[in-house]
């Protein structure tokens, strides 16, 4: 349920800032084409892919802010992975 996951319990279409189209295409990859994804769930899968894309940024920028430099690279985010566990 959406409601496992707290940032996808209370969202809206409205609210995010994903498009649902590709968050769809995505949950659709390994579900067998006899299954339908419902709208509350591509809203929810959207909420939580929004709130993990929030967290990784900001650590990510924290990072570069760190290394002294003003733009985040991709190097800053393979560290935050390395670093998870500390943030």
């Amino acid at each position: 349920m959406a409601s496992d996951f707290p940032e996808g319990a209370d969202a809206t279409r409205d609210g995010l800032e994903l498009p649902i189209a590709p968050v769809d295409r995505i949950a659709r990859l390994d579900i067998d084409d006899r299954y339908r994804v419902s709208m509350d769930a591509r809203v929810a899968l959207a909420a939580v892919l929004e709130a993990y894309a929030d967290r990784v940024a900001a650590a990510a920028a924290v990072l570069a802010r760190h290394a002294a430099r003003r733009t985040v690279k991709a190097e800053d985010v393979e560290t935050y992975y390395e670093l998870q566990r500390y943030f």
